[in-house]
């Protein structure tokens, strides 16, 4: 029996010849499916990461400059697109470059520096099978995403960087029954919807981001999902939770009520003319759930925490474990509120 090619894969194999030539030295890791990031630290210093371990390569450039024309080569890639990231304004040092096959790369560079990292769409993580088959999730864990996405519930995925946070809400909203309306609203372009019915709304500055949240129910969707929530776009996410949108979105965060209060400190840092007490109450009423993932030492990237956000009474979240992972037992373990929630 063949394996299934991704569409990642097709992406890289459609590029041909003339793809090869643009990554050179770095194909043979590009290529290589087992590899998921590449990190060029320096033209000298490059690294991948390979089955969750990182490992050190030759030297694939000779100079800066070498680096440098390489970045310049996948940026003018046809079928690729770019923008500057760094900065609010879009004029910094950062280069964000997606490529046919939704590869990402990000180059920063300054006079002292210049660093990149190649992130590549996994080949073959086509939905939860896969997240199944690498121990990301269990079948439990999925009932219970599937029970809230069929309730139509706001749902906030948390997680440390490289958890594969953006994943976990491509697969969701994949997921989501073909007879369903999906709105995606994003600033960097990571979210990749295959989805029947999705319209996606790719902002091109920081004020379209937020303005395009602020009417999202001009849209007439049955689930907004919305692009990595990082210091703006709280106030705008949060109140169409509060009118009754079923959001799927994703922050920086190191545990569910680590997830609150950074969403609280984004809320605060915003125009706002709400006290802290106020933003407490909006966010426990419009999220209803939480899921944190974490990249564990073994490089291993699992669903660790889901849970239900019930309220704020007297200055504290009421959060309810639904599902946790023991590393003790090294396995996932429902709470009888989980048990309850699935029977």
């Amino acid at each position: 029996m063949k394996n299934k090619i991704s569409s990642a894969e097709k992406g890289r194999k459609a590029g041909g010849p003339a793809l090869q030539r643009a990554f050179g030295a770095l194909w043979k890791y590009y290529s290589d499916n087992e590899v998921r990031e590449i990190f060029i630290d320096a033209f000298d210093r490059v690294s991948v990461e390979r089955k969750g371990k990182l490992e050190a390569v030759a030297p694939l450039f000779a100079s800066k400059a070498a680096l440098a024309a390489f970045v310049k080569a996948l940026a003018a890639f046809p079928g690729s697109s770019s923008r500057r990231a760094g900065g609010r304004g879009g004029a910094g040092a950062v280069l964000d470059v997606r490529l046919p096959d939704q590869t990402r790369v990000t180059s920063a560079e300054g006079p002292a520096y210049h660093a990149v990292i190649i992130r590549k769409m996994p080949g073959g993580l086509s939905g939860w099978a896969e997240l199944l088959k690498r121990g990301c999730v269990s079948q439990d864990v999925k009932k219970l995403f599937d029970r809230i996405t069929g309730e139509m519930k706001s749902l906030l995925i948390a997680g440390n960087s490289g958890s594969g946070k953006t994943t976990l809400v491509n697969v969701i909203a994949n997921g989501i029954p073909a007879g369903r309306r999906i709105v995606a609203i994003q600033s960097n372009s990571e979210l990749i919807l295959k989805h029947p019915s999705c319209l996606c709304l790719d902002a091109s500055s920081d004020d379209e981001f937020v303005e395009l949240l602020l009417n999202a129910d001009k849209f007439s969707a049955d689930h907004l999902v919305v692009g990595e929530l990082d210091g703006i776009g709280v106030p705008e996410a949060v109140r169409a939770m509060r009118n009754g949108m079923a959001v799927v979105a994703s922050c920086h965060a190191e545990s569910v009520l680590d997830a609150l209060k950074r969403l609280e400190l984004m809320y605060l840092s915003s125009k706002t003319a709400f006290g802290l007490d106020e933003i407490r109450t909006m966010l426990a009423s419009g999220i209803k759930y939480v899921s944190f993932q974490e990249r564990a030492a073994d490089g291993k990237r699992r669903v660790v925490d889901l849970s239900r956000i019930k309220g704020y009474e007297d200055g504290r979240y009421i959060i309810e474990p639904l599902l946790k992972y023991s590393y003790a037992a090294n396995a996932f373990e429902l709470t009888p509120a989980g048990k309850a929630l699935l029977a």
